[in-house]
């Protein structure tokens, strides 16, 4: 991803490896990030899940499990 970020003249940025495997970290990463981007939502906000970090983007489809009992 960063060679590819690169070539394309963009800023490759994740958070550090022994971040990556606690999803609770992973939550918290994504706040962080948005918090530096200056989004604040107020303590009214319905939490959803799959929420996009690119407002920009589509939301995925489907509630993300798999298997017989999706």
């Amino acid at each position: 991803l960063g060679q590819v970020c690169e070539a394309a003249g963009l800023r490759f940025v994740a958070p550090p490896l022994k971040l990556c495997t606690d999803n609770a970290a992973m939550i918290a990463w994504a706040g962080i990030e948005l918090f530096r981007l200056g989004r604040r939502d107020g303590l009214d906000l319905s939490a959803r899940p799959r929420w996009p970090l690119d407002s920009s983007q589509p939301a995925m489809l489907g509630s993300g499990r798999k298997g017989a009992k999706a």
